[in-house]
């Protein structure tokens, strides 16, 4: 479907603010049987080494760099997060080279798994960094501000950073009409996995359908 992988294939996008639980909605549908992949994991890959650290390392200095060639990433992230500007050429670093990296990935999954393959990545920014258009469908899951931060508290987040870190991303109520199709996470665990079922019925379907 998009970016021309073949018509039996299903790419979805699923994003979300930080403390929303994407995660947890990846797993869900990665136990009924979706392919998982996770933007954050590309990033931790690119900055481990190689041509996209040393590109970082040329924009944002030697201090971002460990002994190893590898980019320290909490070093990194305190200079992007609280500078919009740096933020945004390290996007466009990073960006390409995560479009090139995934647009791989799908294609040696497509041949792995074959047609009839769901494939969810988990990628915070896909509105923010305009790559809507490399997914066939984006869900959004949402919660409630105050419980985002509770649950970032819990996890031990630094709330300098929560707060840096939500204002680098785009309110619920500008992605909402954006989105395909909305996971309300600010209940129970089984109302989340309600909604993550019917979502999964509705891409089996669409996979039917299209055969």
């Amino acid at each position: 479907m998009a970016g021309g992988r073949g018509p039996l294939m299903l790419h979805i996008g699923l994003t979300g603010g930080i403390g929303s639980g994407k995660s947890t909605v990846a797993r869900l549908f990665g136990e009924f049987g979706a392919v998982l992949l996770d933007a954050d994991e590309l990033v931790r890959d690119l900055l481990a080494g190689g041509e996209s650290a040393a590109a970082v390392g040329a924009a944002f200095g030697p201090a971002v760099l460990a002994a190893d060639g590898s980019v320290n990433r909490k070093a990194l992230a305190a200079l992007v997060f609280s500078d919009e500007r740096a933020r945004r050429r390290l996007e466009a670093i990073l960006h390409p080279r995560i479009l090139s990296r995934r647009r791989e990935i799908l294609d040696e999954i497509l041949g792995r798994r074959g047609e009839q393959t769901v494939v969810v990545t988990e990628a915070a920014l896909i509105f923010e960094a305009g790559t809507r258009g490399e997914f066939d469908e984006v869900v959004l899951v949402t919660a409630p501000e105050a419980l985002r931060r509770e649950r970032l508290q819990a996890a031990g987040w630094d709330p300098e950073e929560v707060r840096r870190r939500m204002e680098a991303q785009w309110p619920d109520s500008r992605k909402v009409p954006l989105a395909d199709h909305v996971v309300d996470n600010g209940g129970s665990p089984a109302a989340t996995r309600a909604q993550a079922e019917r979502l999964w019925r509705l891409f089996q379907e669409k996979l039917h359908a299209a055969r």
